[in-house]
């Protein structure tokens, strides 16, 4: 290969990584989960910080998933905030969307997530083992723009909010997901035929000391 070549192919391999990088934000890749049947994007706006997702997936509940997740690795623990925004009236009161935190991408793998339903529902749902139930633990307040969730070992903790009002919290003190975990926003419209968006601001990731 020439010099000028090789530039070239440097150059481009830069750009492709440029893009990237504008794409996924704060993330590392994105995928749907659960193989829906309508596959979902994930889109990201630098200038607003502003993340897009639109998903089908015909649930996230029992033992396995449908959803998009748009997603990254951490260690240890952290703190998760997001303002999110389920765009439009929807077709289905159950489509969610929020933050996840997951052992694999394997649709039956162990989660937890903090998820705001299109009906204003707000709760914390975990799947403690591979292929296990559901469980759930709702939060007082409905319908909130503001969702923070936090794992500090064993513990993982959800804060909810409308803007300006105060957090109300739910806890689920044992579940083991793993000391590396995929972490961040997931979509799902809960309705198999139907594509819902969701668009995600303020996105902050902390990591914590013990």
């Amino acid at each position: 290969m020439s010099l000028r070549s090789a530039l070239l192919a440097a150059l481009a391999a830069s750009v492709l990584v440029s893009a990237q990088d504008a794409i996924l934000g704060d993330f590392e890749g994105h995928a749907d989960v659960g193989s829906p049947k309508i596959s979902g994007t994930a889109t990201y706006i630098p200038g607003s910080h502003e993340y897009t997702l639109m998903a089908g997936g015909a649930n996230m509940w029992g033992p396995r998933d449908e959803f998009h997740f748009l997603w990254k690795r951490l260690k240890g623990d952290f703190a998760l905030h997001a303002r999110v925004e389920l765009v439009g009236k929807g077709v289905n009161a159950h489509r969610k969307a929020g933050w996840m935190i997951r052992s694999t991408l394997d649709a039956d793998s162990p989660y937890v997530d903090a998820v705001i339903h299109g009906d204003g529902l707000t709760s914390l749902q975990f799947r403690r083992a591979k292929g296990g139930i559901t469980e759930e633990r709702p939060a007082a307040v409905k319908a909130p723009d503001i969702l923070q969730l936090s794992r500090k070992g064993r513990l993982y903790t959800l804060s909810a909010a409308k803007s300006g009002d105060p957090f109300s919290t739910s806890e689920i003190p044992d579940v083991e997901l793993g000391g590396e975990v995929f972490v961040g926003l997931v979509l799902c419209s809960h309705d198999a035929d139907v594509m819902e968006r969701a668009v995600f601001r303020e996105i902050r990731i902390a990591t914590l000391t013990r």
